[in-house]
C-alpha cells in the first residue's frame, strides 16, 4: 500500500500522515502472524499516533488561521489535548474483544479493525467539538455580559456628566 502526495496546506499534511500512517501499520502488519494481543496494541498505538497528528494540526490551523488573535493558550492546548485523551467515548482498549480468527485474511482483519478505530476516533472528535462549541459559547456569553456590564457604566457616566453640564450651564 503506497500512498504519496506532496501536501500544499495543513489539512493536505494532515492527509499526508495519516495515510503515512495507515501504510505504515499495514505495512508492519501484513506479514507478519501477530496474535490478537499484538495487533490490539499496535492498534491502540496507531490510534493515539491518530490523536496525536489530529491535535497538532488543529494547534497549526488555529495559528495559521487566526494571526490576528491571541496565539491559542497553552492551558488551552492541554485541556483539549486531554480530553481527547480522557474522552468519555470509549476507545478502541474499553472495547470488548472480537473473537480473532487465524483464518481472516490480513485485509479483511485490517478492514474490520480499521472501521473500530474510526469510529472510535470519530466519536472521541465529535465529543470534544461539542466541547469546544460549549466553551466557545460560554465564552461568548462572558463576553458579551461584560460588554453589557460595561455599556451600562457606560450609559451610567455619560447621563451622570450630561446632567452635571446641565446644573454647570442653568447655575
Amino acid at each position: 500500500m503506497c500512498f504519496t502526495k506532496t501536501g500544499r496546506g495543513t489539512t493536505e499534511d494532515l492527509r499526508l500522515k495519516m495515510h503515512q500512517m495507515v501504510d505504515s501499520f499495514c505495512n508492519n502488519h501484513q506479514n507478519q502472524p501477530e496474535g490478537q494481543e499484538q495487533e490490539q496494541v499496535a492498534l491502540l498505538q496507531l490510534e493515539d499516533d491518530f490523536n496525536e497528528v489530529l491535535l497538532d494540526t488543529v494547534d497549526l490551523h488555529y495559528q495559521n488561521s487566526n494571526q490576528e488573535s491571541a496565539p491559542l493558550l497553552p492551558e488551552v492546548r492541554q485541556e483539549l489535548r486531554s480530553r481527547v485523551r480522557r474522552s468519555s467515548v470509549p476507545s478502541l482498549e474499553d472495547e470488548s474483544v472480537e473473537v480473532w480468527d487465524p483464518r481472516e485474511s490480513f485485509y479483511d482483519r485490517a478492514l474490520r479493525l480499521f472501521q473500530r478505530l474510526l469510529c472510535c476516533l470519530q466519536q472521541k472528535w465529535q465529543a470534544v467539538l461539542a466541547w469546544v462549541r460549549r466553551m466557545v459559547a460560554a465564552g461568548m456569553q462572558a463576553l458579551c455580559s461584560a460588554v453589557e456590564t460595561v455599556w451600562s457604566v457606560f450609559q451610567d457616566f455619560c447621563s451622570f456628566v450630561a446632567q452635571v453640564l446641565r446644573s454647570a450651564i442653568q447655575a
